[in-house]
């Protein structure tokens, strides 16, 4: 009878984490998958930032396409035979840029003097601009004053694709 007891309270502990998990996620809205997206080349206002907004655009391609965000990812050039109607475009441009300064990394601490990157996104359909957002990314704070502003700066198109990833998500809720 003991058994048979916990065996019982076993089985419904496993039906009450089921349906909580079943719950969750019935109310999140998945990937829109009707729509592509293409992603155009990104701009630059920002002077000494070279390589910075085509390693972040490629970061971001791969980021999307790893989450599943969009039926596809397309370039613009493989866009072009493409249903404009069921297509999104996603253009930036980096509008704030400091490429980090390892003594004042040292001398000020706290976070002064690390690099960081500024872009302006938006997202077009057929019909005009359907959203807009300036995402900022920082290095890493682990960065000490000895670290290259070199390494800091390879690390900006990862973040600045991370956050874009996760206000995609909040806009596809």
């Amino acid at each position: 009878m003991k058994h048979t007891g916990m065996l019982a309270l076993k089985i419904s502990m496993v039906a009450l984490l089921f349906a909580s998990v079943c719950i969750a996620q019935g109310g999140r809205k998945g990937a829109d998958q009707t729509q592509s997206i293409v992603i155009l080349p990104f701009e630059s206002s920002v002077k000494g930032a070279s390589g910075l907004p085509e390693a972040t655009r490629t970061a971001i391609i791969q980021m999307i396409k790893d989450e599943a965000l969009f039926a596809a990812v397309l370039t613009p050039e493989e866009a072009k035979d493409k249903d404009k109607a069921t297509m999104l475009e996603l253009s930036a441009r980096l509008v704030d840029f400091e490429p980090g300064n390892a003594a004042k990394r040292v001398l000020v601490g706290f976070g002064g003097g690390r690099a960081h990157a500024g872009f302006e996104f938006v997202i077009k359909d057929s019909k005009g601009e359907l959203w807009k957002k300036t995402l900022k990314s920082n290095a890493s704070f682990w960065f000490n004053g000895t670290t290259s502003s070199a390494a800091e700066r390879a690390e900006l198109p990862e973040g600045v694709a991370k956050k874009l990833i996760e206000e995609l998500k909040k806009r596809n809720r």
